[in-house]
């Protein structure tokens, strides 16, 4: 019997999940694309962080640049949400994803980062003649151009393809990062504006680890109507990371 409670105990011991916690004590930081165009999401967030006593930055429209890229990890924030458009090279099986700037493209700029394919020039809708291009970074630039490390950060990409491959979130969790959040697949801006301001919520107000709580939001959510996205996060032993203050 005591040898049986003794397996018990050392069964529990190796298997029952260990719960991490990242604290925020970095504060947090949104940076928003969108912002002109749609700023609730960004200012409803701000206002329960806050309420919750969390220190919050915004960075927005004119804001995202490239060289705002460049300094993030220097600037020690423990969690990240990035509400900017992304897109991806291709469906190749390693695909990686691009993190649109705001900053008008200008081929005479940032020679080495372009000669290199650190930064490229993008449009959100490329077969828009009218619609001009801006910086885009990818993973070679995280890899080369971005300064410092990420304070064991969770990085939230509330856009498309940001999962589509790993490549993207294995550089950055490679740079300091705990854990990525995204989409697999393409998603209109509405659904991920609801779905990653409840995974917002059940993260920093309700205490949920990362694994229930990206869950629940696609159990309350769902994919994406139009593209059948799924919400996601990476690396997978990041399912029991939970947020909390200190």
């Amino acid at each position: 019997m005591a040898l049986a409670l003794a397996c018990v105990i050392a069964l529990a011991y190796f298997f029952w999940p260990t719960i991490e916690y990242v604290s925020v004590r970095g504060g947090v930081v949104i940076v928003d694309g969108f912002y002109s165009l749609k700023p609730d999401f960004t200012d409803e967030v701000t206002d329960f962080a806050r309420a919750n006593g969390m220190n919050v930055d915004v960075y927005k429209d004119s804001e995202v640049t490239v060289d705002l890229y460049r300094k993030l990890p220097t600037l020690g924030y423990s969690l990240i949400v990035l509400r900017v458009h992304a897109g991806i090279l291709g469906r190749d099986a390693d695909a990686p994803t691009f993190l649109f700037t705001n900053e008008p493209y200008d081929a005479g700029k940032y020679f080495l980062e372009q000669t290199t394919d650190q930064i490229l020039g993008g449009k959100i809708d490329a077969d828009n003649s009218e619609e001009k291009s801006v910086f885009t970074v990818g993973p070679v630039f995280m890899t080369m151009s971005m300064k410092g490390s990420f304070n064991n950060s969770v990085i939230i990409l509330s856009s498309c393809l940001g999962l589509f491959t790993n490549t993207t979130a294995e550089t950055l969790v490679r740079k300091g990062a705990r854990a990525f959040v995204s989409w697999d697949e393409k998603v209109d801006l509405e659904h991920t504006d609801r779905a990653c301001s409840l995974l917002l919520r059940l993260l920093l107000e309700e205490g949920k680890s990362l694994g229930e709580a990206t869950e629940e939001v696609m159990a309350r959510v769902g994919q994406d109507r139009t593209y059948g996205s799924k919400l996601r996060y990476y690396p997978e032993n990041a399912t029991n990371v939970r947020i909390r203050q200190q």
